[in-house]
């Protein structure tokens, strides 16, 4: 491979036909100078719309793949556990046989995601064959060094962009919003019977859920709790439509019961939302209890009402961390500082001994 100093990158994710975090980061990373400069192309391998658009959308892929490849001197493959990472797998086979240098960027929601459902020849393989394997946080690269003793392991945070702070009015009904898509693992059920318990106290809150999912579901749950007159389902919201629903709400509240380092989260703390969210996952990386955010129990309705009823009881302290959480996100997960990371780690890929070094993407 020759020596350049700007290569080309081919960027192999989900696209813009997906609906979450792998997505959104990607989107970011698009909206910057570096990805002109690396001459950055992407390759979708994804459509969340049906299952015959599943399909075809990762044949596609395998078939526009080799031309992408030879155009390409590097290779940066975003991806999950399970489903998201085999779907992956022949383009990591191709750019391997073609002796691309190759990254893996770990957006696992868990460990037994990654390493349990996944079937351990795909994943050894996959984190083994790469030059370089980006994790979101610390703690998700001892995680991955756990497993993969030999990876070369670097933290680059997801990127967010920083929002000026809004003016925002008190609200005579506070409004707790929930970003992301309405699953079993990020909770939401949780949040909807700790919203019950909240109402008991402050009946003129309101709580916003911003995401697909098990719509049906939720308000089945909410209709049975007898709060539908205070749960609002806003179906999946992205861009500016997102941006204002967080100037117009009051508190983040994410449940979850296991996270890389969820996009949502980053995105209300940019906005200078007070957070709510679990210690699970890379979040206790980015969140410091009490400080720039507060921690409630996965699985715990009791536990989010009370971090939600602080909230409300407190404006000065949700004032505090959300402001400190803003700082966060500032000094850590800004688009350019991640996106001049991962410039670092291109060009040094793009040379012959195609290595990066101890210090290149040393994240949060």
């Amino acid at each position: 491979m020759k020596k350049i100093s700007n290569p080309h990158v081919l960027v192999v994710a989900p696209g813009h036909r997906g609906r979450g975090g792998i997505d959104s980061v990607v989107r970011l990373y698009e909206c910057t100078r570096m990805w002109n400069e690396m001459s950055c192309r992407m390759l979708s391998t994804y459509d969340d719309q049906n299952a015959p658009r599943k399909m075809f959308a990762a044949l596609r892929s395998y078939l526009l793949a080799p031309a992408a490849l030879i155009r390409a001197e590097i290779v940066h493959v975003h991806l999950a556990g399970e489903i998201s990472l085999l779907r992956k797998l022949p383009v990591l086979f191709m750019a391997k046989a073609l002796r691309r240098r190759l990254i893996v960027h770990v957006h696992a929601c868990s460990e037994e995601s990654l390493f349990m459902k996944t079937p351990r020849w795909a994943w050894k393989y996959s984190l083994h064959a790469a030059d370089c394997v980006i994790a979101l946080s610390p703690s998700w690269a001892k995680t991955i060094r756990r497993h993969a003793t030999s990876a070369h392991v670097v933290v680059i945070p997801n990127p967010v962009k920083l929002f000026l702070p809004a003016k925002r009015e008190h609200n005579l009904s506070p409004r707790v919003l929930y970003v992301g898509k309405l699953e079993g693992r990020k909770g939401y059920d949780t949040l909807i019977t700790a919203a019950a318990i909240v109402l008991k106290e402050f009946p003129q809150t309101e709580f916003w859920f911003a995401g697909h999912g098990e719509l049906d579901a939720a308000r089945g749950q909410a209709e049975r709790l007898g709060i539908s007159s205070r749960v609002r389902f806003l179906g999946w919201v992205a861009g500016i439509e997102l941006e204002q629903i967080y100037n117009e709400v009051d508190m983040f509240c994410l449940p979850s019961h296991n996270e890389g380092v969820p996009m949502s989260m980053l995105e209300a703390m940019s906005h200078e939302l007070p957070v709510i969210c679990t210690p699970v996952g890379g979040v206790p990386d980015v969140i410091e209890d009490g400080s720039n955010g507060l921690f409630v129990e996965p699985g715990s309705s009791e536990s989010v009402a009370a971090g939600i009823l602080r909230l409300l009881h407190e404006p000065a302290f949700a004032a505090s961390i959300a402001q400190s959480g803003r700082k966060t996100v500032e000094k850590m997960c800004s688009l350019d500082a991640v996106a001049a990371q991962m410039t670092a780690i291109y060009r040094a890929l793009s040379k012959p001994e195609g290595r990066v070094l101890i210090g290149v993407g040393h994240g949060l």
